[in-house]
């Protein structure tokens, strides 16, 4: 019995002596990612030096406006009115070459994005 006894102890105490009874296999390597084409960043809003962006000047909004309506068949004649309202948004009204030629443009104060556009011919 006195050889029986530390097999016995072994065997109550639930320990195991030999290979794993579950064995992973080690993974393979994955392949390596394949390569993308380099894309350029979105540039960043253009910065004042305190950091915070800059709302583009009036001079650009009209720039932006005069292209847009040109671009469109529009022949700019004159800049009746320009302002910028509390939104950041420039509004633009333009007249043709003729009197009766009218536009109002919608430009985005801080990317000088064209958000909305009238062009018409109004009757006398």
């Amino acid at each position: 019995m006195r050889k029986a006894a530390p097999a016995l102890l072994l065997f109550a105490a639930g320990c195991y002596v030999g290979p794993p009874r579950y064995y992973q296999s080690p993974a393979a390597p994955s392949p390596p990612p394949p390569a993308r084409a380099a894309e350029p960043a979105p540039s960043p809003a253009p910065a004042s030096p305190g950091g915070s962006p800059k709302m583009i000047p009036q001079s650009e909004a009209l720039a932006a406006a005069t292209a847009y309506a040109r671009a469109h068949g529009f022949a700019v004649g004159r800049v009746k009115h320009v302002h910028l309202d509390g939104a950041g948004r420039w509004h633009v009204d333009l007249v043709g070459e003729r009197p009766q030629e009218k536009a109002s443009l919608l430009v985005d104060g801080w990317t000088g994005q064209i958000l909305k556009a009238t062009m018409k011919e109004e009757e006398d």
